[in-house]
């Protein structure tokens, strides 16, 4: 056989191949895949690295069959409203005096209204209303930071009374069909005293490094954490009391001593029903404790179908830098006629005395939380759980920073709902 037509042939197929231009082959990336998968992916994150499809209501992405999920990555977001219950302080408004007993002098029962604060709680604590909010992200590499923000501005509770004045009538809010008769339930003159049970505000902010461990057998991922946290914990004090006393108006000479001293300067201050001089004195005391310190802890979540479970462990240890403000008003009010109920006021005198204190402790505490999540969405889901905080010893809570009042603790604990944006 003639192998001449096979090698023109293939002489020809080369001749053609060694005349087309050589074409090099380029290799190209996108920038966004070079970083993900470069060796500097956990140190930077840039705008685009995860790549969202912002279809936060599409249909959630679950087993049929009950298995889990692979746990997200990327930006997420939560916010919850808390409802706590925060106890009282160890010590009352006085030392020896039980919490919510009134100072109050009750010249006559018969023309004072008294009444209790219906708002109190049986626990040895309060309920108040707060905020919590949660912003952070996850990469691909099981990496991640978070920030956790808490405020609460209660509780507020004290024990009330309704302290009418030496002229507690208002004479000049008269009925205008006939003026002999004062209206005097419509406009009375009086003082509301309080005396403080439970009142204090808590903020908190943390910011933490979070690692994600690889998957348990049953799909439970563990997530430690590390990280610095701040507090601020501001306990209110105040302590009113009312009291008249027998001194004749006429004794003191307003224009020649204008700041006359306090009633209980002189001599002798006579409690007595009809005065006529009054004095109200208010004692407040603010205890701001300022902590900063470092925390660990961990998050260990599950889902299952719809529900993702998760439970939440922190400990933190804290430098208490306490800032303590002492202010005490008195005024002191001299009538010119004790038989009058709207008797006109000869002189009304205010005084303010201010004393600041400070001060440093050490505070350990902790703080856990169980939670379960709906996902109504793939990217949403609905809430619920409960959490507790606990402030060790080294919280200031008192009428001053003596050792009784600036080594007190603080429990914080209820009930937290909301919603969860890719988590």
């Amino acid at each position: 056989m003639s192998l001449i037509r096979p090698l023109a042939c293939l002489a020809a197929l080369l001749a053609v191949l060694g005349m087309a231009p050589a074409v090099r082959a380029q290799k190209h990336q996108p920038f966004i895949d070079n970083i993900k998968r470069g060796p500097t992916a956990s140190a930077y994150t840039f705008p685009g690295y995860f790549e969202p499809d912002f279809q936060f209501f599409a249909p959630a992405e679950v087993d049929n069959f009950g298995g889990p999920e692979p746990a997200n990555v990327g930006w997420y977001f939560t916010m919850d409203k808390v409802y706590w219950n925060i106890s009282r302080p160890n010590v009352g408004p006085r030392d020896g005096q039980a919490p919510g007993a009134s100072s109050v002098f009750l010249v006559d029962n018969n023309v004072n209204d008294f009444g209790v604060n219906p708002g109190s709680s049986p626990w040895d604590g309060d309920f108040t209303w707060g905020n919590r909010f949660e912003i952070g992200y996850m990469t691909d590499e099981r990496t991640g930071w978070n920030v956790v923000l808490h405020h609460l501005s209660g509780p507020n509770e004290y024990v009330e009374n309704q302290q009418e004045r030496i002229n507690r009538f208002n004479e000049d809010d008269t009925d205008p069909t006939d003026p002999q008769f004062p209206i005097s339930d419509r406009n009375p003159r009086y003082y509301i005293l309080k005396d403080s049970v439970n009142v204090a505000s808590f903020s908190s902010a943390e910011f933490n490094k979070v690692w994600r461990r690889k998957e348990f057998h049953n799909g439970t991922v563990l997530e430690p954490m590390v990280g610095v946290r701040i507090m601020n914990f501001k306990n209110f004090v105040r302590d009113d009391n009312y009291q008249r006393y027998d001194i004749d108006p006429q004794s003191v000479d307003v224009v020649a001593n204008p700041n006359p001293p306090p009633p209980d300067l002189l001599v002798p201050p006579v409690p007595t029903v009809d005065g006529p001089v009054e004095l109200l004195n208010s004692h407040y005391y603010t205890t701001s404790n300022n902590l900063l310190g470092g925390q660990i802890g961990a998050r260990l979540f599950h889902q299952r179908s719809h529900w993702m479970l998760s439970g939440e462990v922190k400990f933190f240890g804290c430098a208490n830098f306490q800032y303590f403000e002492q202010r005490e008003d008195t005024t002191i009010t001299v009538y010119d006629d004790t038989a009058s109920l709207g008797g006109a006021v000869t002189y009304e005198n205010f005084q303010r005395q201010v004393g600041y204190d400070q001060r440093t402790q050490f505070t350990w505490g902790g703080e856990v939380r169980a939670e379960a999540a709906y996902e109504l969405t793939r990217e949403i889901s609905f809430r619920f759980g409960m959490s507790f905080i606990d402030l060790g010893t080294g919280i200031g809570r008192g009428e001053s920073l003596q050792e009784k009042f600036a080594r007190q603790d603080v429990q914080m604990a209820g009930l937290t709902m909301g919603v969860t944006v890719n988590r």
